[in-house]
Parts: structure tokens; sequence; C-alpha cells
């Protein structure tokens, strides 16, 4: 028991020198996060194999999901709103297209995230300690970044889980977090998420969350409770679209989305 008085003295300390330095403020709540992570991928690990006996795999991370959500809106005050809420039930099963940026991209995707659901990310996560482990418990699909092979196994794979199992795809189009300094903005769309949509013969789900600059902010080391405004959009149908224009729809699908991103977005302001 000597370790938890010495993490609940070390948290005293860093909330007393938050009062004082916002620097500690924001590596006390980075700690928290943290422990929310772990405490979250922790409960996907003990779950996941029942659910894999129920056949229920895939909702390994909505369970964990939950948890971490909950978790951090009550020790991060930090609260997720849906708009559009009923599509994702409606739509699936479906490639969902969110947009990347920070690490609170994880307590949107534990909000959101419907059931039956698996994530699409780059392999070296599978290694991580807890988020990893679960994530391979919950039949997540891992992509090493530049192997064409990887990506014609995985879009063979995920388009096979979507028609035979009734799951869905998380996707994040940009391939990479956005960051911008002049305000809202998006990376250009790779096709992947459409290229797999159109394999699977289902539909793209746009999924827009706000601007997270009034929240977090890891240059100022501002990271202050708050709500996050979530949009999902109208399904994109691939029905009819040719393989060679799908670059042309997630151009298209972006601007949509940019669109939608600005108008939910708070005004950005020096913290």
């Amino acid at each position: 028991m000597n370790w938890l008085l010495w993490a609940a003295l070390c948290d005293v300390c860093l909330a007393g020198a938050g009062l004082l330095w916002q620097r500690a403020r924001f590596v006390r709540r980075l700690i928290h996060f943290a422990l929310c992570v772990a405490v979250a991928s922790t409960v996907g690990i003990v779950t996941g194999p029942v659910l894999w006996a129920c056949g229920r795999q895939a909702s390994t991370n909505w369970v964990a999901g939950r948890t971490f959500y909950y978790l951090a809106r009550v020790t991060l005050g930090v609260v997720v709103e849906i708009e559009g809420e009923e599509i994702l039930q409606r739509a699936r099963p479906c490639v969902l297209a969110g947009n990347h940026q920070t690490m609170l991209d994880l307590i949107v995707l534990g909000r959101v995230f419907p059931a039956q659901t698996v994530i699409l990310a780059k392999k070296a996560i599978s290694y991580y300690p807890f988020v990893g482990w679960f994530m391979r418990l919950a039949g997540d699909i891992f992509i090493a970044r530049g192997s064409r092979q990887s990506a014609s196994d995985m879009f063979r794979r995920a388009s096979g889980e979507l028609r035979a199992k009734d799951v869905s795809v998380w996707f994040f189009p940009e391939g990479t977090r956005g960051r911008f300094k002049a305000g809202p903005d998006m990376l250009r769309f790779k096709p992947g998420a459409f290229l797999l949509a159109y394999h699977a013969r289902v539909p793209v789900v746009p999924v827009v969350v706000m601007d997270f600059h009034s929240i977090y902010n890891r240059s100022r080391y501002w990271f202050a409770p708050g709500t996050i405004r979530v949009k999902v959009l109208e399904p994109v149908a691939l029905d009819g679209v040719a393989e060679d224009a799908l670059q042309t729809l997630a151009d298209s699908t972006r601007e949509r989305m940019l669109a939608e991103l600005r108008r939910i977005s708070p005004a950005r302001a020096a913290h």
C-alpha cells in the first residue's frame, strides 16, 4: 500500500504546484489521462476473452472505450456531445471516417464507438502495453506503414469481416494527426477508407470532431475541462462509384467534413 500513499502524495503536490504553474497542472492531467487509459485497457483485457467466447469479440473496443470515457469524464471533466448519433446504428455495418488531431481522440472514440466495431491502426500500436494487448483481443486490424502487401491484406481481411460478421471499421483517412496553427483544418484524405468500403460494399459514415484547441494545446501546456462537440454526417454511398473515382469521392467528403468542422469548432483564444 506504500506505493498508493506515494502516488496520492505526488498527486497532491502536483495539485498544489498547479495553483501556481500551468505546466504542473498540465503534467498532472496527463498522468490522470494515462491512468484512465491503463484502467480501461485492463478492463478490455479482462473482458476480451469472455466476449470472444460469446462471439462478440469486436465489442471489446466498446467496453474498454466506454470505461475510458466515463473515467475521463469524472477525472478530467471532458464531456462529449454527439449530434446525429442515431446514424451510427442505422448505417452499420459501415466504415467510420473521423478527423485525427491529438491524444484526446481517445476520449471521443470512447464515447462515439459503436458496439461490434474494430479499429484500423498502425502496427506499432499493437506492441504498446495495455492498449496494444486489448486491441489484439478485440480483433483490431494493424497495418505496417509503407507496406503494399500489408495494405492488401488489410483490405481483404477487413472487407470480409464487414460482410460476414456485421462488423464496422473505424478509419482515420488523413493517415496521421493533423496540427494546424492557423485554425481548424484537415490533411488531404487518403483513399484507403473508401477503397475498404468499396470492396466491402458498405457506406462511409463521416464523423466530425471539433477543434481541440480550447481544451488541449501541448505546446502551451494547456489541458482543461470542457465539452467536445461531434457531428455524425449522413452516410456516403458507394453504389455505382468506379474504383478509379474513389480519390475524388474522398476529396469531396473531406470538403464536406471540413466545412462542418469549422462550423462546430469554437473560436481559438490565447491561453
